[in-house]
């Protein structure tokens, strides 16, 4: 089970078209929509990665690399110093 969290001074805000993760500390801003809002909002409530991976599972049931885009994305987050 690998637990996801933000980075200090990182901040999700739910927006009506999506999300934005915002470093408080850089001012870095990153713009979420559609299945990269779902994940950051999973995030935001306390989802580890397993159960992100059975939510997208049950969404996109026709879709063979979830779990690597998953791994792309939470990669790109943690490059990206969103994610601890």
């Amino acid at each position: 089970m690998e637990k996801l969290e933000y980075a200090k001074g990182v901040v999700f805000r739910r927006e009506p078209a999506g999300g934005i993760l915002f470093n408080i500390d850089t001012g870095d801003l990153q713009v979420t929509e559609g299945v990269a809002f779902g994940i950051c909002d999973m995030i935001d409530n306390g989802k580890d990665k397993e159960k992100i991976l059975s939510e997208l599972r049950k969404h996109y049931p026709e879709e063979q690399d979830l779990e690597q885009d998953l791994d792309d994305f939470i990669k790109e987050l943690k490059e990206k110093g969103a994610l601890v």
